[in-house]
């Protein structure tokens, strides 16, 4: 079992997380789909299962739901639990450490190693590259882009004035940098801390999904009688 952590400023990634995903027939835990796993707490089981059949989660809300409930065991407030999990690093990453924002990293920690526990699973952002470093069997990717490209890609997505788009990057890049030293006391510019960095800034979502794939299978436990991938 594997596990790719995915880190990169806003307007970097593109489709790359999607298509590693899919090409590995790994799940894809992204904010988005967090978000929506911890909405799906209290369904039937039949519901629970439906939403991983179309998400390809691998039983993301029952996990969801375990966290929960090993932070309620630990007496922590599990009221608003979707709305912790679904956190933006906005919300988050203020200098002052409030009771909420440790709640906050608790479950995202709690959450991050669970998955790992998983395997086969694609973690993107969420400090998973602080969380699980060392980790036997994961491998740490950084996504990195110019800053004016980036600019440019939320602006045509976004159908926003390029002055307005490039406030609101640089913003969001100034909130991840403060949300990771916030929680873990790193720079995670540094390629230090990463297996792979690629430049999607020149290279194509499609290259770059190819370098992480095969980087990934490189860690995959060797299956007696199995056979190389294609």
């Amino acid at each position: 079992m594997t596990v790719v952590t995915l880190t990169g400023h806003l307007g970097s990634m593109g489709t790359i997380a999607s298509q590693v995903a899919e090409r590995l027939g790994y799940t894809l835990a992204d904010r988005e789909l967090l978000l929506e796993a911890a909405q799906a707490l209290g369904w039937s089981e039949a519901d629970a299962q439906a939403f991983d059949e179309r998400t390809g989660s691998h039983g993301l809300a029952g996990l969801l739901e375990d966290v929960m409930r090993q932070a309620a065991i630990a007496g922590m407030d599990s009221s608003g639990f979707g709305e912790l999990v679904g956190s933006s690093y906005q919300d988050t990453a203020a200098p002052e450490m409030r009771p909420r924002d440790r709640q906050y990293i608790e479950v995202i920690s709690a959450l991050i190693n669970g998955l790992a526990q998983r395997g086969d699973t694609i973690i993107v952002g969420r400090g998973a590259q602080a969380l699980l470093a060392g980790h036997e069997g994961v491998v740490h990717v950084r996504v990195v882009c110019e800053l004016g490209e980036r600019v440019a890609r939320i602006a045509r997505r976004d159908g926003t004035s390029l002055e307005a788009t490039r406030t609101r990057v640089e913003d969001s890049d100034k909130q991840r940098e403060a949300w990771h030293q916030k929680y873990f006391k790193i720079d995670y510019r540094s390629p230090y801390l990463y297996h792979l960095v690629v430049n999607s800034g020149w290279l194509s979502d499609e290259l770059a999904a190819d370098l992480i794939v095969e980087l990934a299978r490189t860690r995959e436990p060797r299956r007696e009688g199995s056979t190389a991938r294609g």
